[in-house]
């Protein structure tokens, strides 16, 4: 820019001489030598002018819009301390970061001059003017700078549409993806996608294999582990680097260039989950069934956290185990019972997580059992009486012996049985008394059974026998009768 009409005057004098450094350095015996160019103020941009107010020191400059450019290549650059005169003659240090510079502000003006003047459509001088004023509120926010309709004129806004569409060029490019630098979970075997609500994915690459679609990267039969992930982007429009030049007695200039490029990261880790259900009996926690019931086919519903069924699940082996469901609430509830087992009302609340992958669930059921009341009594002729330490032995199906029972003094016992079919066989008697033919006891439903059981008296045997006319058996007599009617036929024929 041209040097500016002050309303007050002063000069920003830089506190470190180059002479001073140059003693120094020779001092130390160091080669401080390093690439220095010049640059000077070229061509005005007409219709175009800008006022600088220091808040500082209270002034207002008052100028018209004026390239700057470099002397051995003839670049445009840009004025990157509003408040410093620029000092023509004065050499310039190429460097990537100029000295006590906020890293913040550093960062912005790099995008400001690589998306400003000169990018893409942005070819008309007043895109350098537009420029150099947003790369000024970087550097010094505490100015105001703005422009007018003449050199002392009116503050006027006439470029707000190109002043957005640069903002948006670097907001854009320095959008990140909305999963960007996070570590996410999923469940083995599942799809896994993750959808960049920024949608900015698009504009960034990666070596790494993923499928992208849109603003979507999708994985598909995730196999367990622990996954690391890196996409950058870079916008190479100039192919030459943006440089920054620094001196203690003009002003700091910047030209345009390449931006750094631009990266993140994302961690996915997968990891086995697992819903282990094991069936016992409820009354002997244990596996093994009681009786002739089964707790093996039992069937359940595994149902989602809105209670809608996902699957039927059937008990084998006393067990199942449903491996890789998702993360989430599911419910579980019983469908049907094993054979000769009560079903279970209970809906069992799970959730799987992240923190707890591996969920172990044992459910019980109460096997059909009934309480039987035997009543033990002897006698004749409706003449009974109360039989008393009468055992009885009870045998499953398969004639193993289940348990002993006895009748008291009141001539009963009580037992309860699990579901099957059982043989009640009674072991001794009363004296002079029979004993009971092997009774069948099927345990099918839960209600109580009496069962009433009487021993008849033994027959005495009839020792007083009759006289009684003695009989010929039929195969003796029959001949004999055939032989007298034959001799009577004879007879009367002669």
């Amino acid at each position: 820019m041209m040097a500016p009409l002050r309303k007050k005057g002063g000069r920003i004098i830089k506190k470190i001489s180059i002479f001073l450094i140059t003693i120094i350095g020779l001092l130390l015996c160091i080669n401080v030598k390093a690439e220095t160019v010049n640059f000077y103020e070229a061509e005005y941009i007409d219709g175009i002018y800008i006022n600088k107010y220091n808040a500082f020191k209270n002034t207002i400059d008052y100028q018209k819009a004026r390239f700057f450019r470099r002397s051995d290549t003839n670049e445009f650059a840009y004025c990157i301390e509003p408040f410093n005169y620029f000092r023509a003659g004065y050499e310039h240090e190429i460097t990537n970061f100029p000295n006590n510079a906020n890293p913040e502000r550093i960062d912005r003006i790099r995008k400001l001059a690589h998306f400003g003047y000169g990018y893409q459509n942005h070819t008309d001088a007043k895109w350098y003017a537009i420029t150099q004023v947003l790369i000024w509120e970087t550097a010094e926010p505490e100015g105001d700078y703005y422009f007018t309709q003449g050199i002392v004129g009116e503050r006027i806004n006439p470029y707000q549409a190109e002043i957005d569409e640069i903002n948006y060029l670097i907001e854009e490019y320095s959008k990140m993806p909305s999963f960007a630098n996070q570590t996410f979970y999923t469940v083995e075997g599942q799809d896994f996608i993750l959808t960049d609500t920024n949608n900015s994915i698009q504009s960034f690459t990666t070596n790494d294999p993923v499928s992208r679609i849109n603003n979507q990267l999708k994985w598909t039969n995730t196999k367990a582990g622990n996954y690391h992930y890196t996409f950058q982007k870079e916008d190479t429009f100039y192919n030459k680097p943006l440089l920054f030049y620094q001196s203690d007695n003009t002003q700091n200039l910047v030209t345009t260039g390449d931006i750094e490029s631009i990266h993140f990261e994302f961690n996915i880790k997968v990891i086995q989950t697992s819903l282990e259900i094991t069936k016992i009996d409820k009354d002997t926690k244990s596996i093994t069934p009681r009786g002739e019931a089964k707790l093996d086919g039992a069937i359940y519903e595994l149902l989602d956290s809105n209670k809608k069924v996902i699957q039927e699940i059937t008990i084998e082996n006393n067990q199942v185990i449903l491996n890789n469901l998702n993360f989430g609430k599911y419910y579980i509830k019983e469908k049907k019972p094993g054979i000769g087992y009560t079903l279970d009302t209970n809906e069992y609340e799970i959730t799987i997580t992240k923190e707890k992958p591996t969920i172990e669930l044992i459910l019980e059921n109460k096997v059909i059992e009934k309480k039987i009341r035997v009543e033990k009594k002897y006698g004749e002729d409706n003449n009974f009486q109360k039989e008393t330490n009468i055992i009885f032995h009870i045998l499953n199906q398969n004639n193993e012996f289940v348990l002993e029972a006895t009748t008291n003094e009141e001539g009963f016992f009580e037992i309860q049985l699990p579901y099957g079919t059982y043989q009640l066989i009674q072991i001794n008697t009363t004296d002079g008394y029979q004993k009971i033919d092997d009774y069948q006891i099927i345990v099918s439903n839960t209600e109580d059974e009496l069962i009433e059981l009487k021993d008849l008296k033994i027959p005495i045997p009839n020792t007083h026998k009759d006289k009684q006319k003695s009989t010929m058996p039929l195969s003796i007599l029959y001949p004999i009768l055939i032989g007298i009617l034959w001799k009577r036929k004879l007879s009367m024929e002669f």
